[in-house]
């Protein structure tokens, strides 16, 4: 064992430790035809990983005015962490729900949409940038 790769462990197991929370990791699709009811097109979530252990975190209590179109949301970064491995094909665009906290109850239900690829590399833990979904 090398130097760096017992660091890595050593590393990824204290971020294991830190997991508070568990996600659910989805995206949606949307119905071929319209509801013969309503009329309208409804959306389906399709799970990409489900109880996946992990941390959310607000590295900032900034938040941003980001113009989208004639609407001006207010968008705050939040940062998901979980192991190295454990969410492969976690794609920009994918939602992540949070489903319990041991630390946090006001994060349960709370939905996070994934805005660029994770952290890799010599990280102790991949970290997803995220926005709320409000």
């Amino acid at each position: 064992m090398t130097l760096l790769s017992g660091a890595l462990g050593a590393g990824r197991a204290h971020a294991a430790t830190r997991a508070t929370e568990t996600l659910t990791v989805f995206y949606t699709t949307k119905s071929a035809e319209p509801d013969p009811v309503t009329g309208l097109y409804t959306d389906t979530e399709v799970p990409v990983h489900v109880g996946v252990l992990g941390r959310v975190k607000f590295p900032s209590m900034t938040i941003a005015e980001r113009a989208q179109g004639a609407k001006v949301p207010a968008v705050q970064d939040v940062h998901i962490h979980v192991a190295v491995g454990s969410t492969p094909n976690v794609l920009k665009n994918h939602v992540w729900r949070v489903t319990a906290s041991v630390v946090d109850d006001s994060l349960v239900g709370r939905e996070f949409r994934t805005t660029g690829a994770q952290q890799a590399g010599q990280v102790s833990a991949w970290r997803y940038p995220t926005e709320e979904v409000v």
